[in-house]
């Protein structure tokens, strides 16, 4: 999937330890352009739906899972095992890419944006980036439970994939999780490449997240 990738960098960043694990939602988001559509149910279950309507991506039992029907036939790959297998390959992937490198400060704007419906904190970043040059960032933050529990649930799925390829940690990561995860924000817009469209705390029914078939295994892939 498209996305996949892309979404990496927001995945980690966001993410709240003081999420009910009960918390479910439905979100619409718009990343780098592209619409993706996620429903969560507690941290451990996620989906993700294809915008093509032809395939979708499922977190459940601590693994990654895509689900894809081709010629009428519904086929499902354990994310997880290719990430293991890739290995170092999976590292151009990590959360902020090749952009920060190290957190020099996030502030409080003191000024407020409504995203989603949802009224939002503005925060600035400044960073060092790949090349090590200051840059800043202006982001929406928020404390709105489903958004922070949405954000619980897509931290677990990046750290699913750090695991399984044995990607190291990028620095940034703890870094933001000192600025701004353990104070319970949930992001809504990110400069102007993410920004939540519409979300609600409606969760979905558990059926959602089951697999349709059994994981098949990858040509080539095997150990």
């Amino acid at each position: 999937m498209r996305y996949v990738k892309s979404l990496l960098v927001f995945l980690v960043l966001f993410a709240s330890f003081n999420v009910l694990a009960a918390t479910g939602g439905q979100v619409t988001m718009m990343d780098e352009g592209e619409r993706v559509q996620l429903e969560f149910l507690g941290k451990d279950l996620l989906r993700i739906n294809d915008n093509s309507g032809q395939g979708y991506m499922i977190m459940r039992d601590a693994k990654l899972y895509t689900v894809m029907q081709e010629a009428g036939q519904t086929m499902v790959f354990d994310l997880s095992a290719m990430a293991a297998i890739t290995g170092g390959n999976m590292e151009e992937s990590s959360v902020w890419g090749d952009e920060v490198r190290e957190v020099l400060e996030i502030s409080n704007t003191g000024s407020e944006e409504t995203v989603a419906g949802i009224v939002g904190e503005v925060f600035t970043m400044r960073y060092v980036d790949s090349r090590g040059t200051t840059q800043s960032s202006t982001m929406v933050l928020t404390k709105n439970e489903t958004v922070v529990a949405m954000s619980q649930s897509m931290h677990e799925m990046t750290k699913l994939l750090i695991q399984a390829s044995n990607t190291k940690v990028d620095k940034s990561i703890t870094e933001m999780e000192q600025h701004i995860l353990g104070k319970g924000y949930g992001v809504l817009k990110l400069d102007d490449g993410f920004e939540l469209v519409s979300i609600s705390s409606e969760a979905p029914a558990a059926s959602r997240f089951e697999l349709p078939a059994k994981p098949m295994q990858i040509p080539g892939m095997g150990r």
